[in-house]
């Protein structure tokens, strides 16, 4: 989806020109911009499945743990939010000093600044 932001400046250049060739460059920028975006998420996808299939084999060699194992894990944290959805989401925390909902991207409280006790690796991830 090309962002309404570029189609207001190319409106601007169509009225000034007279021109639809204005709005055409501003699609196919879009549209180009959009194609590497997702092959740059690709190539990171692609990146993270690696590194997470290199980390599975070496528990499995150190651990001894079994493909059954992972699979039991992978179901129980994805139930954590109560849905069998293929998601880890993770329930809104609340702050531990005025009982806002907190931001899930920020240590501390939007509100109060009180520090976010359930803060974890992941958080930042999301």
């Amino acid at each position: 989806m090309v962002n309404p932001f570029f189609f207001d400046l190319a409106a601007s250049d169509i009225a000034r020109n007279g021109s639809a060739q204005a709005m055409d460059g501003v699609i196919e920028g879009g549209s180009e911009r959009a194609v590497n975006e997702v092959s740059h998420l690709a190539e990171r996808l692609d990146r993270l499945v690696l590194v997470n299939m290199a980390l599975w084999s070496l528990l499995q060699e150190k651990t001894g743990l079994t493909e059954q194992d992972l699979m039991d894990r992978v179901q129980q944290v994805d139930l954590a939010d109560g849905q069998l959805d293929g998601k880890a989401r993770k329930p809104l925390a609340r702050c531990p000093k005025c009982d806002r909902v907190m931001s899930p991207r920020h240590k501390r409280c939007l509100y109060c600044g009180a520090d976010r006790l359930d803060y974890s690796a992941f958080d930042s991830a999301r």
